[in-house]
């Protein structure tokens, strides 16, 4: 917990917001034209694509955590290595742990080759480069735009409205329901495993039993965490039409506990492992897209948003682990004398109660998709009717901010604003 406060501490005085972000106090207190002026440099970071050399090293010392923490654990678990052996595990890991920001280092060896890097991070973000000025360029023969650009070119559509606005939708809702049951269940599993292990196995776990599903779960999870990563990263690098869904995550996690309960009640003994593997691959692809999904898809308050969806873990830790798996537990262990219940009995009930909740989930989840889904097909047919007008020479093009300060009177702005006029595109929430 130290470490927790000690580290957030740090972020909040020393991670630096990009310049065109407004925060709240911003928003309120800054004059119109200073927005703007703020606004219209989130064009410059949309354009510039991440030092893959940088990404690739990062990856490589996840991957290498990955499979040197849970063969460290198991090789010490089971072979039962001593206090020198331990020193010299833990000292590598210190210093993979060390070297980790080596990825951030500012050497030009590891930039992009054709990065164009800005010789000032504030006066020359006011500054157009190649690529805005060949956007705004006018055609040489009529003198018509060459093309118009939407911010939809480059992140996916998101909803313009506040945090606020969005409690009152059954979206949110529909979002918080769903990472309630999903994540809920997957703490249930993975704080009970040795537990829930013992009752449908029959017999009491060792310590090595106890070893091996701890390694599952770490490995499982960060497996889950990874290739969510990859789809995220997959889906967003594709064209505006041909995106996926950011949503689609929600439904991977919730389609891996499903069928790890399902297993749980009908694989023998000696495969119990696998539908831990299975649980905990869906926590991984959960946990990602909580982050991902809030801040994918709100423009607005994606703090509140986080922690919003986050509650819903809190609250599903009580209700689920503590009033409805423990209470029955307890109930069957009293039955049997000790504190430990063997038997499928133990926890049929509650596994039976997780599945018919995620089922829940996945139908909320629907709900939620198809809204976002619908907000998607607004913003991307007024974005083709932008680039058809363009082409036809009707709308001009200019370098406006790519994300309105909110929206205007009378109406919620759901869709992207453009780097065209204001009013030139106003998608309301569908």
């Amino acid at each position: 917990m130290v470490l927790f406060l000690v580290a957030g501490a740090a972020g909040f005085f020393f991670v630096l917001l990009p310049s065109y972000h407004l925060t709240g106090y911003e928003e309120k207190h800054l004059g119109v034209e200073e927005k703007q002026r703020r606004l219209a440099r989130k064009s410059v970071y949309l354009r510039q694509k991440p030092p893959t050399i940088r990404l690739a090293i990062g990856i490589a010392f996840v991957v290498l955590l990955v499979i040197y923490l849970p063969l460290q654990s198991a090789l010490v678990a089971y072979l039962e290595w001593g206090r020198t052996q331990r020193i010299i595990f833990a000292s590598i890991l210190i210093a993979v742990i060390v070297a980790l920001p080596l990825m951030a280092l500012p050497v030009s060896c590891l930039e992009r080759r054709k990065t164009q890097r800005e010789e000032d991070d504030c006066s020359g973000m006011d500054r157009p480069d190649a690529s805005d000025e060949a956007a705004n360029e006018p055609a040489a023969a009529g003198g018509l735009p060459k093309s118009v650009e939407t911010d939809v070119d480059y992140i996916a559509p998101q909803y313009q409205t506040t945090f606020l606005q969005n409690l009152k939708t059954l979206e949110l809702w529909a979002f918080f329901w769903s990472i309630f049951s999903i994540m809920g269940t997957v703490l249930v599993i993975i704080s009970n495993a040795s537990f829930i292990y013992a009752a449908l196995a029959d017999k009491e776990v060792d310590n090595a039993v106890k070893t091996l599903l701890t390694v599952l779960n770490g490995v499982g999870s960060a497996a889950g965490r990874l290739m969510m990563s990859y789809f995220e990263v997959w889906s967003q690098k594709r064209r505006a039409e041909d995106r996926v869904s950011i949503v689609i995550s929600v439904y991977f996690a919730d389609v891996f506990v499903i069928l790890s309960l399902v297993l749980f009640l009908v694989m023998p003994r000696a495969a119990l492992p696998l539908p831990y593997v299975l649980a905990a691959m869906g926590n991984g692809f959960g946990a990602a897209s909580i982050v991902l999904v809030t801040r994918t898809i709100f423009a607005k308050d994606p703090a509140k948003h986080y922690n919003f969806i986050f509650f819903s873990v809190v609250f599903s830790t009580i209700l689920l682990n503590r009033l409805l798996y423990g209470e029955w537990y307890t109930r069957e262990a009293e039955k049997q004398g000790g504190n430990v219940c063997l038997g499928r009995s133990c926890v049929m009930m509650p596994l039976l109660s997780f599945i018919g909740l995620n089922f829940t989930a996945f139908l909320s989840t629907v709900y939620f998709d198809w809204g976002y889904r619908r907000l998607s097909r607004v913003v991307l047919e007024e974005r083709r009717r932008l680039k058809a007008r363009a082409a036809e020479g009707l709308l001009a093009v200019n370098n406006y901010p790519v994300v309105g300060t909110g929206p205007q009177e009378g109406e919620e702005n759901a869709g992207n604003r453009t780097t065209t006029a204001p009013n030139d595109m106003q998608a309301v929430r569908p």
